[in-house]
């Protein structure tokens, strides 16, 4: 890796958001994603403004179970030469609004790993290279789209593969640009393992991400695809 690829943002990218607050309710976290969202999500990923990749989650019926597979791919170029690349990819399967398993792989510019997390009871079993860990359940995944996580003080970091500790304060509320216009949202900041800035609207949709890379950089998460479906559309 070059000088400028170790430059490159590796804060955490992939962080679930909040604290229980009234402007997102226990009802808009518990609600169906298929009926908050529609069948996906899609954000650009912008570094000090200029766009440099996407976050892309869908969302499948499969029996009783619901298929979440995301999707995160980060390209740095220097002088048209790519410096660093990052693609990250999970599958989720949830079943009544509890996480079943999940497999999520990580290539950092060349540097591979694996995550795998099953239930087992009323734990979760996570599994990366040599290492086998327990814990209690529910652990929500940092796949940014379930409110549900609000209240949480931890959560499963998906690129590494650890259980972060996490401290959510509920911020201002403010205008954030969607496809359908501009949307109320409140902003989420959570530090200690995790530091990151997050905007759910009142009805529990995530609607945009900030943090700051290691080299200073300011990584942004604009929406594209955030709204949801119009009444009516999912079944």
């Amino acid at each position: 890796m070059n000088a400028v690829s170790r430059r490159v943002a590796r804060a955490p990218v992939a962080a679930l958001l909040g604290a229980l607050l009234s402007s997102v309710g226990a009802d808009a976290a518990g609600a169906d994603p298929l009926k908050l969202y529609g069948r996906e999500i899609l954000f650009s990923v912008h570094r000090e403004g200029t766009e440099v990749g996407f976050h892309r989650t869908r969302f499948a019926p499969a029996g009783d179970d619901l298929v979440v597979d995301s999707r995160f791919e980060l390209a740095i170029r220097v002088l048209f030469v790519t410096a660093y690349r990052y693609s990250y990819r999970s599958r989720a399967h949830w079943r009544d609004g509890r996480l079943l398993r999940l497999l999520a792989e990580v290539d950092d510019d060349g540097s591979e790993s694996r995550l795998a997390a099953a239930r087992d009871g009323e734990a979760m079993v996570i599994e990366t290279s040599g290492a086998r860990e327990r814990v209690a359940a529910p652990l929500y995944p940092t796949n940014h789209w379930n409110a549900a996580v609000l209240g949480q003080g931890r959560v499963l970091n998906t690129l590494t593969g650890t259980v972060n500790n996490v401290s959510i304060t509920p911020l201002e509320e403010t205008s954030i640009e969607t496809e359908r216009g501009p949307v109320s949202a409140r902003r989420h900041r959570y530090t200690g393992d995790l530091e990151v800035d997050v905007w759910y609207d009142a009805a529990g949709r995530w609607v945009a991400m900030r943090f700051e890379g290691r080299d200073g950089s300011m990584i942004e998460y604009r929406c594209k695809i955030c709204q949801g479906p119009p009444a009516g559309d999912v079944k």
